[in-house]
């Protein structure tokens, strides 16, 4: 399969524990690309947090879906619904960081034929859910 791939996680969490609304997810660097965000809470396992790219995670602003570096300046209402992990764009990469997840201790049950895509755009190719209803993730290709 050739394309560019992404990685996205989100789920009950982020928003139970207010990191949707942490003021990090704003940084100008973060919102253009040139750094990611790292944040304590930010985190599917005790082994650290998700290293995430801002520019590319999914904000809702006014019901509708925006990427960070098109977040409008003046946006008061606002939240981030699909945080986009850091990967080269590659299925390999997504993997990877899925499968060092795993091998962190991350609970998620994967779903190979996922019946829909619960993301906006994008052809979703694997999902995996949390059994506890916390965190779900999604391979899609873009």
């Amino acid at each position: 399969m050739s394309g560019t791939y992404a990685l996205y996680a989100w789920g009950n969490f982020i928003h139970e524990c207010g990191i949707d609304r942490i003021p990090q997810w704003l940084d100008p660097a973060v919102l253009r690309g040139e750094r990611a965000v790292v944040h304590d809470s930010v985190a599917m396992s005790d082994e650290g947090p998700l290293l995430v790219d801002g520019s590319r995670t999914l904000f809702a602003v006014d019901g509708t879906w925006v990427e960070g570096r098109d977040l409008p300046a003046e946006a008061a209402d606002w939240n981030v619904g699909y945080i986009r992990l850091m990967t080269d764009g590659s299925l390999a990469d997504a993997e990877r960081v899925i499968d060092e997840m795993a091998e962190q201790g991350v609970d998620l049950e994967r779903l190979d034929e996922p019946e829909r895509n619960p993301l906006p755009f994008g052809e979703v190719l694997t999902i995996w859910e949390d059994p506890h209803g916390q965190w779900d993730a999604a391979i899609i290709r873009l």
